[in-house]
């Protein structure tokens, strides 16, 4: 199985000796080659299972704006970039497929934004910024600045969703409703893995990927 942190800490090794680069830009471009491979791969994961379900576009709103929020609020974590990535395709995929399933109108559209948003922005004020045990944030200065940039994402993602909505009532197309919708359940989920209960979630899944991933390794490396 292969393991994005030795690609990316041998593409870094090997620049770094062709540009005579000292430890501490070392680790400085291995920490950015690392960030771009985990951000690629969890990409292309959701763009062939997103693409494969017909819900391609909805999908990927669901991803970015997870990903954006979780730059400044945090949250939980995988053991594994493949299992990170799995419950990335997990949890913006079957949403999408839902949500692309069900009979969306303007009422129900603006009273679930609403509440998700008033649960968000409380969780977001209260928890975030919820760092990595690997990498703990001491700074009281960063920790305020994280915080602030959790709640001003959220106030962007409000008036996009406003914008929508009004987009779809004025020109009568219910696909603005659904990104809308979809912007929501991706502050809702990434918000949902600040909580204690979101990190039992997230470590439940996180175990079963790497149950099904390093079992099949291990049934092909026996088979070798």
């Amino acid at each position: 199985m292969f393991n994005l942190k030795g690609i990316s800490s041998n593409l870094a090794k090997n620049l770094s000796e062709e540009l005579k680069f000292n430890q501490e830009k070392y680790e400085v471009v291995e920490y950015g080659l690392h960030a771009f491979f985990h951000a690629l791969l969890s990409v292309i994961l959701v763009i062939i299972f997103g693409a494969a379900f017909g819900v391609l576009l909805e999908a990927l709103i669901i991803s970015f704006t997870v990903s954006i929020l979780r730059r400044s609020s945090g949250g939980a974590h995988a053991s594994t970039e493949l299992s990170c990535a799995s419950i990335g395709v997990v949890g913006t995929v079957i949403p999408a497929i839902i949500l692309d399933s069900c009979n969306i109108n303007i009422t129900y559209t603006i009273i679930i934004s609403i509440l998700i948003f008033i649960v968000s922005i409380y969780l977001n004020y209260k928890l975030a910024p919820v760092d990595s045990p690997n990498k703990p944030i001491r700074s009281e200065k960063k920790i305020k600045r994280l915080k602030k940039g959790s709640l001003i994402t959220l106030i962007i993602y409000m008036i996009i969703i406003t914008l929508n909505i009004f987009l779809g009532v004025k020109l009568n197309n219910l696909s603005f409703l659904v990104y809308s919708l979809c912007i929501a359940i991706g502050t809702l989920w990434q918000s949902f893995t600040l909580t204690k209960l979101g990190h039992i979630v997230f470590k439940l899944m996180d175990s079963f990927f790497i149950f099904i991933l390093f079992r099949k390794g291990r049934k092909q490396y026996e088979k070798n």
